[in-house]
């Protein structure tokens, strides 16, 4: 049986900017995965927030919104978007949590990657994630999807089922 995933929320540690180095290091020292029951963190965001070099790098970086979308395939495309769909995108900037609740199967490993929407040239990935099917029952996953050469940093929290 097919298992799904429950796409609980996404929280922007930093909206894209492609400039900031500074950002960029202190984001790859964050951790690609964390079972939030395990350190003890009661929403990614919490966690986030606890990891005090990364913070104050995010809070002295000049921030504008993304044009958010999401995608289960590597391609770009806003009409491919299983959010939020409708040939849109949601404005996200740095520290703000984007509710979605949206469901996709997965059957062994389903790609998510974050997009962000740009009419003037080619859209920008944000990073990606993989969702795995073994997975299944260990409650809330948040996992970073991120772009070193966009300065993007997400964490998607989701539920596999």
């Amino acid at each position: 049986m097919t298992a799904t995933a429950t796409i609980l929320d996404v929280y922007c540690v930093h909206a894209a900017t492609g400039t900031d180095a500074t950002v960029n290091e202190a984001l790859g020292a964050l951790a690609a995965r964390v079972p939030l029951s395990e350190v003890g963190a009661s929403s990614v965001q919490d966690f986030v927030q606890s990891v005090p070099q990364a913070i104050a790098a995010i809070d002295a970086a000049r921030g504008d919104p993304d044009d958010l979308y999401i995608t289960t395939t590597t391609s770009s495309g806003v009409d491919g978007a299983i959010w939020p769909g409708n040939g849109s995108t949601g404005s996200v900037n740095s520290g703000q949590t984007q509710p979605l609740g949206v469901s996709v199967p997965v059957d062994f490993v389903q790609n998510l990657s974050l997009w962000d929407y740009d009419s003037a040239s080619g859209d920008d990935l944000l990073g990606s994630i993989r969702i795995e099917e073994s997975e299944r029952g260990a409650g809330p996953i948040a996992r970073l999807a991120s772009s070193p050469g966009e300065g993007s940093a997400y964490y998607v929290t989701y539920r596999v089922e």
